[in-house]
């Protein structure tokens, strides 16, 4: 594939309840990513991005815009602010909650993709 870039303005999201949205960014289907995934998920006010953890993923993220708190079941929680960059190990249960009055911006990224990312 020769497509090397991506604008979040070409990506249509994908909404999900709780409130927010979600864009695959970098994946097998925009650019021909094999080894790593990575998008960007903008939570609402008072929303959250549910308790998960991916088995087979570390996951990494960081934060744009907004408040928030990252809870790590069984470790505890953790302020989220802009610039704040946060680590899943694979199985790791965690959860964002937007806490603040603006939406939550919150870059990802997976490695190795999630199964879904790999297709084309």
């Amino acid at each position: 594939m020769e497509k090397f870039t991506v604008h979040e303005s070409e990506i249509e999201g994908e909404r999900r309840i709780p409130p927010r949205v979600s864009k695959i960014l970098i994946c097998n289907k925009t650019v021909g990513a094999t080894k790593i995934s990575m998008g960007v998920n903008v939570t609402e006010v008072g929303s959250k991005i549910p308790m998960h953890c991916h088995e087979d993923s570390e996951e990494a993220m960081f934060i744009v815009s907004g408040r928030g708190k990252l809870i790590v079941e069984g470790v505890g929680e953790y302020e989220l602010t802009p610039g704040t960059a946060i680590f899943a190990p694979c199985g790791v249960k965690h959860e964002i909650v937007n806490t603040g009055d603006e939406p939550i911006k919150v870059i990802w990224a997976y490695a190795p993709p999630l199964p879904q990312h790999l297709e084309k």
